[in-house]
């Protein structure tokens, strides 16, 4: 009789211990965006960077982590970069007070994690679909809360349905200051309940019926996300839709855009009197207004960085510093989208340095045009995230460290891209076996 025990079940395999890690920042990206870290009074750490470094440490212990060599070669030259900007700035005496070393920590903190990426392994070949398939969920939870946000208005004057960070422990409450609650004639636009800006979850909506399209094409789910998606009053998620549905580019992106403009058509004859959806058609003249949101996101950074240059071709090219732009005091309101922001603080190498990282993380991916552009023009242009890790983290687990699975990656016609398959690694020591 054989009286060997039998191993014994390792409830810490890759498959549980990994996704335990995957949702903790997919869930700082969404659902618990208004919680985070308060480490001082003008500052706390987002619940989705604590997550991204969790996972991390999980990865590390249980050995299954490794070095993309180019992402880190472009890293550490960025890195360089905007350590030169902050030692330049820092001892010239006109931009004396300007630069932040906090700063330039944060954005090391913010990049760090890119440099790395899944050891390929038989187990992880449905780790992308899990993925995908929970952030569709936790974004479609958003849509729903969003939906009943908006529609509990009509009843319930509550300033916590729009903003219930005073509910939150001080501690625990992530980054402040945003512009959260945002009246539309007599109601407040939906921010998807747990999302910090309509704008933010403007975007999630979108994202959501891109990975949608590409992925079940589900009616109810499309319904709801495009519903939660106009309840949101805002015009960068209809940038991300349009972006989006450009790909891939060919004869079909026409009939792409003819079935948008025809379900859009409906929805505004059906719902726009009663809804007021006419507030957001009407938000296209505001590029022309000095004061309105799309000027200043938009049109006022592009003013900044041409005055800079005119001013002086060695900080355009050099840098101003680290934070700077938070600093600079000029006679009109501007954003800083990332492209805006990494010019004017690290110059145009810093630019291309970050605007390479992402390529490579595109060209390394398996999932489509239409989400890597719409990922891509959301982090560079339409908004400030540069320094935003529920945009950089998403952008990085979606393309760049979840890998192809070997056996989609001897499949082409499946759409998913062999690069990140058989791309050259640098191997971390392993911890325990998983």
């Amino acid at each position: 009789m054989n009286n060997a025990n039998p191993s014994p079940p390792d409830f810490g395999d890759r498959r549980t211990a990994l996704r335990l890690g995957l949702l903790l920042p997919l869930l700082g990206i969404t659902v618990l965006q208004r919680f985070g870290l308060t480490l001082s009074a003008n500052y706390a750490l987002q619940s989705a960077l604590i997550g991204t470094y969790v996972l991390l440490g999980i990865a590390v212990v249980r050995g299954y982590l490794e070095l993309a060599p180019w992402r880190v070669i472009v890293i550490l030259a960025g890195g360089s970069i905007a350590t030169l900007s902050l030692l330049l700035n820092t001892t010239d005496a006109m931009t004396l007070g300007k630069t932040s070393m906090s700063s330039l920590m944060l954005l090391l903190a913010m990049y760090l994690p890119l440099a790395f990426r899944l050891r390929p392994d038989p187990r992880n070949k449905d780790d992308l679909d899990w993925l995908l398939d929970m952030l569709g969920n936790l974004i479609l939870l958003t849509a729903i809360f969003g939906v009943v946000q908006f529609v509990v208005q009509f009843g319930l004057k509550d300033p916590l349905l729009f903003d219930f960070t005073p509910l939150i422990p001080e501690v625990l409450r992530g980054p402040t200051g945003f512009n959260t609650v945002i009246p539309v004639g007599n109601l407040f636009k939906s921010n998807g309940f747990f999302i910090r800006e309509p704008s933010g979850a403007s975007f999630l909506m979108a994202f959501g019926i891109i990975l949608e399209l590409t992925r079940g094409r589900r009616p109810w789910r499309l319904a709801v996300l495009i519903g939660a998606l106009l309840l949101t009053y805002s015009g960068t998620g209809l940038l991300a839709l349009a972006i989006g549905l450009m790909f891939p580019f060919g004869v079909k992106t026409v009939l792409r855009y003819v079935g948008a403009a025809v379900v859009g058509g409906a929805l505004l004859w059906a719902f726009g009197d009663a809804l007021n959806l006419s507030f957001t058609l009407g938000r296209i003249g505001e590029f022309q207004s000095e004061q309105s949101s799309a000027y200043i996101r938009y049109i006022a950074p592009m003013r900044l960085i041409a005055e800079t240059w005119e001013a002086s071709a060695t900080a355009f090219w050099l840098g101003n510093g680290p934070g700077s732009i938070l600093r600079t005091e000029v006679g009109y309101a501007f954003h800083d989208p990332t492209w805006a922001k990494a010019i004017f603080e690290y110059g145009v190498p810093g630019l291309l340095c970050f605007v390479a990282l992402f390529g490579l993380m595109m060209h390394e991916s398996g999932l489509g045009s239409s989400v890597k552009a719409t990922l891509f023009a959301y982090w560079l242009i339409m908004g400030g995230h540069l320094l935003t890790p529920e945009s950089i983290h998403l952008s990085w687990l979606l393309l760049a460290f979840v890998p192809v699975a070997q056996k989609k990656a001897k499949l082409p016609h499946t759409g998913l891209g062999t690069a990140a398959a058989f791309s050259p690694a640098f191997p971390l020591p392993r911890g325990r076996s998983g």
